[in-house]
């Protein structure tokens, strides 16, 4: 191992447990629970050595926020593996949204705070390029599977629309319904009787279905397609998330 690796090693090591650390006081108060002076007081490091690797809270934020986006690029990965069809694929990456923000709900919160601009104009320029880089990443993800979808015949796109565009559509229509009926906000009226793994994929499959994505919901057995989510591409998850629940 070349010396500067060996050098980055220890580097990289410490900036995780800083990371570390300030995600663990942000979840118990909150983003503006976490300042630089709280964060040395729990970290048996120095303010000076904090400031090494992050120029201020706000860089620490956008490097946890990029961290997140990383982990999300992975379980997209990993769910456009799935053995199935074009759209069962993209479900699969609807349904690896869910999970992530059930099993990470700060790091899912986080990336609605981190891209303020009271946030992210303040953190360093390696972090807002390393932002902006990862989330290009993350929309290839989604892209390359209805490239894919486009490819096979399993729909057709629309001419008034562009790949991007129905990329970018089904990832709000995924946070939009995740981030209404997430089980750590206070429900109220008509949100009260909906479950959201129900109504994620009800909302996939209306808009699937608007697009002419095929299989159509009446014509393929959706519930044994999440039942191979859960069983053959995401059982560790499944298994933390009920291990989360019973505590």
């Amino acid at each position: 191992m070349p010396p500067e690796t060996i050098n980055r090693c220890p580097l990289k090591t410490r900036e995780e447990e800083i990371m570390d650390k300030a995600l663990e006081m942000m979840t118990a108060q909150g983003v503006a629970g976490l300042t630089i002076d709280k964060l040395v007081a729990n970290v048996p490091y120095s303010k000076g050595t904090i400031y090494n690797h992050f120029t201020c809270k706000e860089d620490i934020l956008t490097g946890l926020c990029n961290r997140s986006v990383q982990n999300l690029y992975d379980l997209f990965c990993h769910a456009a593996s799935f053995n199935g069809s074009s759209r069962e694929k993209i479900l699969a990456i609807g349904y690896a949204y869910m999970l992530y923000s059930l099993l990470h709900p700060t790091e899912f919160m986080l990336v609605i705070s981190a891209k303020t601009p009271s946030i992210f104009e303040k953190a360093s320029d390696k972090r807002r390029e390393q932002h902006l880089a990862l989330e290009h990443k993350l929309l290839d993800s989604i892209l390359h599977v209805i490239s894919e979808g486009l490819t096979e015949g399993d729909f057709k796109l629309q001419n008034h629309l562009s790949p991007a565009q129905v990329a970018f559509a089904l990832w709000s229509m995924c946070f939009g319904t995740i981030l209404l009926l997430h089980e750590s906000l206070d429900r109220c009226s008509v949100r009260t009787e909906m479950k959201l793994e129900r109504e994620l994929i009800n909302h996939a499959n209306l808009m699937l279905d608007g697009l002419n994505w095929q299989p159509y919901t009446q014509a393929h057995d959706w519930n044994e397609t999440i039942k191979q989510y859960k069983t053959d591409l995401f059982p560790n998850e499944i298994r933390q998330l009920k291990q989360l629940q019973t505590t």
